[in-house]
């Protein structure tokens, strides 16, 4: 026994002593109820106790403190069920305040992809035009007329001239709008107002991202991966490959497409269901193969998070396996964004006024557009080049 345990042990003994004198003196008897102890009557109507008298009962008291509770603890616990105690609602514990952590969990959105990575032209008004050199075949000019002679002694020189195009910023207008009771604006342990902002501003922001990979351009920005981009390329899927498939020789031909002057700026944008296929990618060698995007150490290690050395983003924005622009690679520097201000929010009291409800508006407007118009033809080649490729379908 260590000195603690000893001076415990004297401890104990000294207040049995003590209940022992203050029983005596009371005039304390064995059959009397013990304090704090529920009574359970018997048949001849005496009330019972597990204990034979106070010092027991203290005693006991001091054994469940110091660890290892008597059964006689044990049982008197169980029997004090249906009695008004904080762990049963119903009989108390709703008087009980809880605490409550005056922060809202909530699931973000993906960060932007495009926007961070794309050229902004602020606008004044409604619409932007910007002229555009059309460079679409070196194997007969530059910027879609100029060509370069070599002129003899006394020769006459020969008049060409580029060719120019536009690329127009309309703006489109994204919008939310939400109606909240005065009541939970005033109840809320929460101020409503940054939270309402905060997450119209994430949907906002996934929308508009949306646009510049997918959108159609119909009243809403010219993605880069759609197919009414007239400088997107597609590269063609394998002979016999099968659907669902992402092959090593997928990645290398997207590569091969993208215009040399990109490569240094693209990105890799793929949706998350395409992932096992990346994982499991590997380059032929003999009768065998080798990983080509998990590290060396295979899952224990991150996966690279690159192709070709350049960024890899998964994102939900992008088609299914499978469906054309499951997977892309694009020089969003090449891509315009115009946009009058970022997101404006606004609220007011007056339109629900009758209702007591106060309105949050919430208004964007934006456009984004490829600064290319059309694919390039390199000098000695057929296979045309462009900041923006994407995989053909393999269904």
């Amino acid at each position: 026994m260590n000195e603690q345990e000893a001076k415990d042990l004297q401890e104990m003994i000294a207040e049995t002593v003590k209940l022992q004198i203050a029983e005596a003196n009371l005039g304390i008897v064995d059959d009397a109820p013990l304090p704090g102890v529920i009574e359970q009557p018997t048949k001849q109507g005496k009330a019972v106790s597990p204990w034979d008298n106070m010092s027991e009962f203290a005693m006991d008291v001091r054994k469940a403190s110091i660890g290892g509770a008597p059964k006689s603890i044990r049982e008197w616990s169980a029997k004090t069920a249906g009695e008004m105690e904080e762990g049963d609602d119903s009989q108390g514990g709703f008087l009980v305040p809880e605490e409550f952590r005056n922060q809202l969990l909530n699931v973000s959105l993906e960060n932007s992809i495009v926007r961070p990575r794309a050229t902004r032209i602020p606008m004044a008004t409604n619409r932007v035009v910007m002229p555009a050199v059309i460079d679409d075949d070196h194997s007969t000019d530059f910027f879609g007329g100029i060509t370069i002679a070599r002129t003899a002694e006394g020769a006459q020189k020969t008049k060409k001239n580029p060719v120019f195009g536009q690329v127009a910023l309309t703006l489109h207008k994204l919008t939310g709008l939400v109606y909240v009771s005065d009541e939970l604006l005033e109840d809320s342990p929460i101020s409503l107002q940054p939270i309402i902002t905060n997450l119209f501003g994430q949907a906002i922001a996934f929308t508009e991202d949306s646009d510049f990979l997918t959108g159609d351009g119909s009243n809403k920005a010219l993605g880069v991966f759609n197919t009414n981009n007239p400088a997107l390329v597609t590269a063609a899927k394998e002979s016999g490959q099968s659907a669902n498939t992402i092959l090593f020789e997928n990645i290398t031909k997207m590569w091969q497409r993208l215009h040399s002057s990109s490569m240094r700026n693209a990105v890799w944008i793929a949706n998350n269901d395409t992932f096992t296929q990346l994982a499991t990618m590997s380059l032929a060698v003999g009768t065998g193969g080798v990983p080509v995007y998990m590290p060396a150490n295979g899952v224990a290690g991150a996966p690279f998070g690159t192709l070709m050395g350049r960024p890899l983003f998964l994102s939900e924005k992008m088609a299914t396996l499978g469906d054309l622009n499951d997977i892309g690679v694009a020089d969003f520097s090449t891509y315009f964004i115009g946009d009058k201000g970022g997101v404006q929010a606004a609220s007011s009291i007056h339109l629900r006024f009758d209702y007591d409800e106060t309105v949050f508006r919430f208004v964007m407007r934006y456009d984004g557009q490829p600064s290319w118009r059309t694919t390039l033809t390199p000098l000695t080649s057929s296979e045309t080049l462009s900041p923006y490729v994407t995989l053909a379908e393999r269904a």
